[in-house]
């Protein structure tokens, strides 16, 4: 298991250039042209977000007082806190804050390398990961936490409410000679 430190994140702009974004994880790392990446937004003001055609989205807020999403011939989306939401990267989307600024935990895929999805489990108690069928990424969001895997404790700096992505991938890279 490889554990992804704070100084590993990369702060960058947005692709629309109205904010900016801080990565946790790029798959294939180095490259600009992701498969899937976990990132970090402060939302500070109502606006459109990025469009990222052939990617599907699932963002989810962690602080703030809300924030709506509109979406493009669709019904509109209220994030609440810990709820992940997923839609389209090939619809626009604008966001309008409920009262203040937002951070978002973002995870984003392409549709042509696989699938995927949050999952929010608060740990009250050390958690056990299942091994599984893809990729795993683990985010701790507060406090401290020890996770399980393979019988053996792991302790993170932050911690007891978990983010779990699962990445499932529907094909695999060649390994780059």
């Amino acid at each position: 298991m490889q554990v992804i430190r704070q100084s590993d994140y990369k702060v960058m702009p947005w692709k629309n250039g109205g904010g900016t974004t801080t990565e946790i994880y790029a798959s294939p790392v180095g490259v600009g042209n992701f498969d899937w990446r976990v990132s970090i937004a402060t939302v500070a003001a109502d606006g459109p977000f990025s469009l990222f055609n052939g990617f599907e989205r699932h963002i989810m807020m962690l602080e703030g007082n809300g924030m709506r999403l509109s979406m493009a011939g669709l019904k509109s989306f209220d994030l609440q806190p810990f709820e992940p939401f997923s839609f389209s990267g090939d619809i626009q989307v604008y966001g309008s804050l409920v009262d203040g600024a937002v951070r978002d935990f973002n995870l984003m895929v392409r549709r042509e390398f696989g699938t995927g999805k949050l999952q929010v489990h608060t740990c009250l108690e050390p958690y056990r990961l299942v091994a599984i069928r893809g990729q795993l990424l683990v985010h701790v969001l507060n406090r401290e936490s020890y996770l399980l895997e393979t019988g053996e404790n792991m302790a993170f700096a932050a911690g007891d409410r978990l983010v779990i992505c699962e990445i499932n991938p529907r094909l695999q890279r060649a390994p780059a000679v």
